[in-house]
């Protein structure tokens, strides 16, 4: 069974206020704690890596709680490091702008910002098109995805003929995925921070063109 600490050892061994603690947990940061009674609750080991992790990304990377809180519902509060987070930030959030101005829509605000229906956002989210975070909100990515879809919908195409791009883009990050451990191996943090955000933003402009050049090589060979 996994430990289990009281409020008083939380303090103690994270060196934040009981408050502050709390706050955590009101904003959904760390997982509810066990209530044994009224007044007593234990709380899980959990803490004991997730609240340095915030800590970290608050005074060392400058990040708001918002954002943070992206970062821990994406990442999950099982896997929550120093480096895990700091490392999803590097590689999802900080190459696209996000950070301090990073915009996040509610279900209702998702539908209305994107055009479509309840139904629609079921059949994205069941064909692994479009990801919600733990607690049901969507990223500014999400969102645009989200557009796009109405898009060809509105053109058309049915979420079925667009199904096959998953295995597709799990397939590329698998890839680019075991390229950077190859190339991670036995470098320094500063290091690997540095290889992480070259990875993410260049290997986005290289496979968005291959992507624009085969389309045009396709385009070309039909017109032949």
């Amino acid at each position: 069974m996994e430990p289990q600490f009281k409020m008083k050892d939380i303090v103690q061994k994270t060196g934040v206020s009981k408050s502050t603690v709390q706050y955590y947990i009101s904003l959904g940061l760390l997982p509810d704690p066990v209530k044994k009674s009224k007044n007593m609750a234990y709380y899980p080991a959990l803490y004991l890596e997730i609240v340095p992790a915030i800590r970290y990304l608050q005074e060392n990377m400058r990040l708001p709680l918002g954002t943070i809180k992206q970062i821990i519902d994406a990442i999950g509060y099982d896997k929550v490091s120093i480096e895990n987070a700091a490392h999803y930030y590097e590689t999802f959030l900080s190459p696209l702008g996000y950070g301090d101005n990073a915009v996040i829509y509610t279900r209702e605000e998702l539908l209305e910002h994107s055009g479509l229906d309840g139904n629609d956002l079921r059949e994205l989210e069941s064909g692994g098109l479009l990801f919600p975070s733990a607690d049901g909100t969507y990223s500014h990515a999400g969102a645009a995805a989200a557009v796009a879809y109405k898009k060809l919908k509105d053109q058309g195409f049915s979420y079925p003929d667009i199904t096959g791009l998953t295995s597709t883009a799990k397939r590329i990050t698998h890839e680019v995925h075991a390229l950077y451990h190859k190339k991670a191996k036995g470098l320094a943090k500063t290091e690997e921070q540095e290889l992480t955000r070259l990875m993410s933003t260049e290997l986005r402009i290289i496979i968005n063109y291959l992507i624009d050049q085969y389309i045009l090589s396709i385009y070309n060979e039909e017109i032949k």
